[in-house]
């Protein structure tokens, strides 16, 4: 998993991360740690937000997988 930087898009600031779901590893927790990643908790599904900014906790979801999913359900 990255641990790029994205542009929140509600405070501009470049602290977003990709949230990771499931059962986090050891490695994971320390991603976390050192806020390479947010932790999104065991439970899985698809409307889940997709990244979280660490300056001021918004979570979006990334729009291309938004439209990847809409396809899948529908087709």
């Amino acid at each position: 998993m990255s641990s790029k930087k994205y542009i929140c898009p509600v405070c501009k600031q470049r602290t977003g991360v990709n949230i990771l779901y499931g059962m986090p590893t050891p490695e994971a927790f320390e991603m976390a740690e050192r806020q390479e990643i947010a932790l999104g908790g065991c439970c899985i599904g698809w409307e889940d937000t997709e990244r979280q900014c660490l300056s001021c906790g918004h979570e979006w979801r990334i729009r291309r997988r938004k439209v990847e999913i809409e396809n899948y359900i529908l087709y």
